[in-house]
């Protein structure tokens, strides 16, 4: 018997596992996080295309999404510019109970 994935909008099917409880989602996507209670994740990937000529694989694009929703913050940017603004903006969604402390401003 093939298991269907229990998202709404999700048709794959689930993969069984070795041992243990028999998983219920087809993948991470597709499962609800804890730690995403407002449905928002943050994306560090490579665009598809450059408009500058630069190859695909240099240059990096972070985005939020909510869904099938998402919005582009900040395109073409270096890996190290990326990752910051990605950890600035997960630090920023985090629950106040999962946020770490820091300086006092």
């Amino acid at each position: 018997m093939t298991r269907i994935c229990a998202r709404e909008t999700c048709t794959n099917p689930v993969p069984r596992g070795p041992r243990g409880r028999p998983p219920i989602y087809c993948s991470p996507e597709c499962r609800p996080s804890r730690a995403n209670v407002r449905g928002l994740t943050v994306e560090v990937d490579h665009p598809e295309h450059t408009t500058d000529g630069r190859s695909p694989d240099r240059v990096w694009t972070v985005r939020l999404r909510r869904g099938r929703r998402a919005v582009v913050i900040a395109d073409a940017v270096g890996w190290p510019s990326a990752n910051a603004l990605a950890g600035e903006l997960r630090q920023l969604l985090a629950r106040p109970d999962q946020q770490k402390g820091g300086t006092i401003d």
